[in-house]
């Protein structure tokens, strides 16, 4: 719509120059050549200007009508092509414990704004990111081979320690833990710490597998072993004492976050993003 014809149209209104600029955030002086301009386009005289207000005169009357109508219709054009208009979302496959950290800071950020988020294991992740499911994955254990069109960018590590409940502390735990409630064999996680335990020399035994750290955690929780979980996902019942930390060399899981080289904006983002919360979650309160 004509600049000009939306400020005519706010002093038709408002019967007044001054009321109209202050309503439209112009100066005076702005409306007044804005009027004077659409005055001489269409050749008439559009206000009378007396002591008090303004007054349209009979030609104002006239554009008046008109310019209610394009008003009406500009309205109506722009509520029309916003409902047609799709705000793209992002596609993410995510390991469980980046989503849960995601989760429980989405409440003082927006990190999950504009995000659809799958949660699964890194190969499914890689595989849907290869296949053009997902628009960028964070997922853990090392990369082998990458393809060419592949951006990979190294997060923060994540923090992991082994805890039980205090009904178990009586045992000596930190020269062997045999009631490890383990993550699935056939996982990523799985390959990743069993190689550190062999390296450090830590001697671990599993009694259960799961699929969820959730799960895990209750079990520790309710003193069915000894779970190794990720510290952001633990802190908070250390501190409450109702899971003890045992005492182990460090043990961390890589992060990585992966996605076609045409998404590196997003990448960077919110890779920047996680990263931040995984530095502050590996810290202690």
């Amino acid at each position: 719509m004509d600049h000009r014809f939306k400020k005519f149209y706010e002093v038709a209104r408002y019967k007044s120059f001054s009321a109209a600029a202050l309503a439209l955030g112009k100066s005076q002086p702005a409306i007044t050549l804005a009027i004077g301009s659409l005055e001489r386009s269409l050749g008439v005289k559009l206000f009378e200007r007396n002591r008090y207000d303004v007054e349209l005169t009979k030609e104002g009357k006239i554009v008046l009508e008109s310019a209610t109508k394009i008003f009406k219709e500009d309205e109506l054009l722009h509520k029309k092509l916003a409902k047609l208009i799709i705000h793209p979302s992002r596609h993410i496959g995510i390991i469980d414990s980046i989503a849960y950290l995601l989760y429980s800071s989405a409440k003082d950020s927006n990190i999950l704004s504009g995000l659809e988020i799958m949660v699964d294991n890194s190969k499914k992740i890689i595989s849907d990111l290869l296949t053009d499911k997902i628009d960028l994955g964070l997922i853990t254990g090392q990369l082998g081979y990458v393809p060419k069109d592949i951006r990979v960018k190294k997060l923060h590590t994540e923090k992991f320690v082994f805890v039980c409940s205090p009904k178990l502390k009586s045992k000596n735990r930190e020269s062997k833990i045999d009631d490890w409630l383990a993550f699935n064999l056939d996982s990523t996680t799985y390959a990743h710490f069993t190689k550190q335990f062999r390296k450090l020399g830590l001697n671990i035994q599993p009694v259960f597998y799961s699929t969820s750290l959730e799960l895990l955690k209750d079990m520790a929780l309710t003193g069915r072993g000894t779970a190794l979980l990720p510290y952001h996902m633990v802190k908070e019942d250390i501190a409450s004492g109702r899971l003890i930390k045992i005492k182990t060399p460090p043990l961390t899981r890589p992060i990585w976050a992966i996605a076609r080289k045409k998404n590196r904006s997003s990448v960077d983002d919110l890779s920047k993003q996680v990263n931040n919360l995984l530095i502050a979650a590996n810290t202690k309160r």
